[in-house]
């Protein structure tokens, strides 16, 4: 496989804790030269501050500098992305963005979670959901990639290897936990920090907007609507998703689950799927891009449990995106994801 050297990477939307994990995945990357991350709210500062050695400054979204790159990583609110990404790619540079602005095909469903109305449909429509473990070909030869959302992410890996079986499903329902790292750094340093301490707690419980993406993906995967309910919690921990599925099905015949896991996954280096008996736990993913699978039998027939497993702010955020980003440019897929 040839490498392409010194690739010119931008950030836009680098303070955050997503910002910060691209910057310090990005500049341990033997493939890569970051030459720009704006943020408005740390403009002129030294991006030392958040990672050391990095040696940059942060400026403006809007400097000219990032015009230069051959790929610019979007780690913004939503609603940002989608105003400006088709700049960036009608010049031939490549975008991958972690917002929320291309996930979602359906813009009815769009306008319903977001409140507007998409501004860039014709992009919408041409833009590769980043899950790496299901769109892998298509990534590659992506030049606008949607990052997904961490929720969607371990939810999706817990399913995906029923949804494109032949089995037939009645339901699935979605228990799935986060740490506080998710609400994002200002949230988390204002508020969640002092409330969240040795609490637990539901909340969207009347619609999250990582539902409508875990359902479209689940519908086209599985090939016609599914019922699918899902209820996210915060956890008093910093990091991590545990998504603990509930998939009941019309009629389970006597097979091997964990086979058809293990199959599924067996060219996906990211995936770790446990031996029978064995849970997930958060401490053992996070600070690396891995997922920790459990398939379970319950005491309801029909019915099998998955537990999935990830650290938040890499499987679910920035290490996807580098994922993404090594398809892209045609490097190893774990480049840059393996350094500790």
């Amino acid at each position: 496989m040839k490498i392409k050297k010194d690739i010119k990477v931008g950030i836009i939307g680098g303070s955050g804790y997503t910002g910060e994990e691209l910057l310090r995945i990005l500049c341990s990357h033997d493939a890569t030269d970051v030459i720009a991350i704006s943020s408005r709210e740390l403009n002129g500062k030294s991006t030392n501050e958040l990672v050391k050695d990095s040696n940059l400054t942060f400026i403006d979204p809007e400097d000219n500098i990032f015009f230069e790159c051959e790929v610019v990583f979007f780690s913004t609110p939503h609603g940002v992305s989608s105003k400006v990404a088709k700049d960036f790619i009608d010049k031939g540079i490549k975008v991958i963005d972690l917002s929320a602005d291309f996930r979602l095909k359906d813009i009815k469903v769009w306008k319903k979670w977001y409140g507007s109305d998409h501004p860039q449909v014709e992009l919408l429509s041409e833009s590769i959901y980043g899950l790496t473990e299901l769109n892998h070909s298509l990534i590659k030869e992506a030049r606008l990639v949607a990052v997904p959302g961490c929720y969607p992410t371990a939810s999706l890996l817990g399913i995906l290897p029923f949804l494109q079986s032949d089995l037939k499903i009645e339901s699935v329902v979605i228990d799935a936990k986060s740490g506080l790292s998710g609400a994002g750094r200002t949230t988390v340093t204002t508020k969640l920090g002092k409330e969240m301490l040795d609490n637990f707690m539901a909340y969207g419980v009347e619609g999250h907007r990582h539902l409508p993406e875990i359902n479209e993906v689940a519908e086209i995967v599985y090939g016609s609507p599914i019922k699918l309910s899902f209820l996210p919690h915060l956890i008093p921990t910093m990091r991590g998703i545990y998504a603990t599925s509930y998939i009941n099905f019309k009629e389970l015949r006597d097979m091997d689950f964990q086979d058809l896991f293990s199959t599924y996954y067996q060219h996906s280096p990211n995936i770790k799927v446990l031996q029978q008996g064995e849970v997930p736990e958060i401490r053992s993913v996070t600070l690396s891009n891995d997922c920790s699978i459990s398939i379970n039998r319950t005491n309801i027939p029909n019915q099998i449990v998955t537990i999935s497993a990830i650290d938040n702010l890499l499987k679910g955020a920035a290490g996807q995106a580098v994922e993404c980003y090594n398809l892209m440019t045609n490097s190893p897929q774990r480049m840059g994801l393996d350094n500790g």
